[in-house]
This record gives C-alpha cells, structure tokens and sequence, in this order.
C-alpha cells in the first residue's frame, strides 16, 4: 500500500514547506504528480536517455541542449523538460513520443524504473555547485504554489541541507549518486557540472555528443550555444507559464549576495563533515 501525506516543514524562523512524504521520502505536492510508484512503472526503452538531477542545477539547461544535439535540430518551441519530468505527471504526457526520449527526474536511483538499471540506458547527472544551488532553491520556492512558502533567506539554508525540504539532502543525493555509478561500473553515466558548461558550453557539448554516439559540427554546436541562453530559453519557453522563475539568473557566485558571513561558515562545516569522503569538486566561483 502506497503511505502518502501532507508535510509542513518550518524553516528556522517558523515558516513552513509543503511537501508530499511518500513512502518516507518527500517530494514536492504537484497537482497531478504521480508518485514514487508511478514513476517505478514508467516503461523505459531501450534508447531513452535520462537526466538526473537535484532541483536547481540546470536541468531544463542541460534537457534543452541534450534534445537539439540528440536530434540535431535548433529547436525554437516551448516544449521544456516540464512534458518528460517523470515525477510531475502522468506517463501518457511522453508515452508516444518518437524515440529516443529524454525523460528527466529529480529521484533517487532506488525510485526510479528498475529498467534504468536493468536496460543500461544512457544517465546524464549534472551536479551544481550547492551554495548557488541553494539560492536558486530559495527563489524559486517561493514562486511555487503547491509549496505555500514564504520564509526569508537567513531561515531556510540549514533546513534544506538537513533535507526538510522536497527532495531532501542534496549531500545524500550527490553521494547516491557516487554510490550508484560504483556499484554498477557498466551502466552508461556522464556527469557533468553546470560550472563547467557555463565555463566552456563547446568543451562539454562535445563530451554529451560522445556519449549520446552523436556528431555535430562545431557550426551547430555553436548555434546551439546561442539558442540555450538564459534570454533565449525564457523568450521561447515563455508562451504559456512562466518561465522567469524557472530561468531566474543562471550565473555562478550569485551566492556571495545570498550567504552571511555565519551561513557560510555553518555551511562549509557542514560540508566537510557530510562530504568528508567525497573526491567530487565543485566551483564556487568562475
């Protein structure tokens, strides 16, 4: 039997977080949200590539350049990765789309379809830096109705990284992770670090076509550059919803605005106790 309910999180000043507990993880209330049991039916193909990712680290970024070097075509509709979050909806929203599909999820590995494993299919991970993650957490939170949020900055960072929030721990997320490509040596997973694609977007393109078996001209591939900006992306992206919220500022360092003096000492504490043996680096500036 499927254990679901309502959570309201505080933060540290008392405010609070909607979010489902499903099974004993939580994740965001969405309207027609399916459930970590809907998502472990989800029928996976042979060919699907899958992003994976924590909330805030460039998944519609990275879903976007995926879709135009997978397909090799500079797309300018308003499709995002909204119509494949395997968590948001039902399956019926990609069910039928032509092949390969890029599905997208903000889970574990354990909730995800055992075919993920069981098919080797493609696994893309983009891991961003967590301080910038955090303030893009905060934001966007905000912005969100199903989490009735409206705390203040100076509460909400310990409780995310406690994992109070949807999603939990990003530490636990990222050391899932570790574990998973550990444990299974042959599944196919690139990870990739949102620092590094704003750093050289052409460098790390080039590594998704590698491992999609993909080849694109340098011309395209810098066309694609130009079409997945942040301006771009919330210009085409934009008919129908809102796409300022989801593509807020996109940089690296808008923490340093964000984090007092004692945040960042708390947080780098933090760190080094939950991520003492994890040899991932991450850029905190560019």
């Amino acid at each position: 039997m499927s254990q679901k309910h309502l959570v309201d999180a505080p933060d540290d000043g008392g405010d609070t977080l909607t979010s489902i507990n499903d099974n004993g993880f939580l994740i965001p209330n969405f309207p027609d949200g399916q459930g970590i049991e809907g998502v472990r039916s989800v029928r996976i193909r042979d060919d699907d590539v899958l992003i994976c990712t924590y909330p805030k680290s460039g998944t519609h970024w990275v879903w976007e350049i995926t879709r135009e070097l997978l397909t090799g075509e500079i797309t300018h509709d308003d499709v995002t990765m909204s119509q494949t979050f395997m968590e948001m909806g039902s399956e019926e929203r990609y069910a039928n789309l032509p092949s390969p599909r890029i599905l997208n999820s903000h889970l574990r590995m354990k909730h995800l379809p055992d075919d993920v494993l069981n098919k080797k299919i493609k696994v893309i991970t983009v891991l961003r830096n967590p301080k910038d993650m955090a303030v893009s957490y905060y934001n966007f939170s905000k912005t969100i109705p199903f989490a009735k949020y409206k705390g203040e900055w100076t509460n909400f960072l310990r409780p995310l990284f406690q994992g109070k929030f949807m999603y939990e721990s990003w530490m636990d997320y990222v050391l899932d992770w570790e574990l998973v490509k550990k444990t299974n040596p042959d599944q196919p997973v690139l990870t990739l670090f949102y620092e590094d694609i704003k750093q050289d977007q052409m460098r790390e393109m080039r590594k998704i076509c590698e491992f999609l078996g993909v080849e694109r001209t340098d011309d395209f591939l810098s066309k694609v550059c130009d079409n997945t900006t942040i301006a771009a992306m919330r210009t085409h992206k934009n008919k129908g919803h809102d796409a300022s919220s989801v593509f807020r500022k996109g940089g690296v360092g808008d923490w340093k605005n964000w984090f007092t003096v004692a945040q960042n000492e708390w947080f780098d504490q933090f760190y080094q106790e939950k991520m003492a043996d994890c040899p991932l680096q991450f850029k905190y500036t560019l």
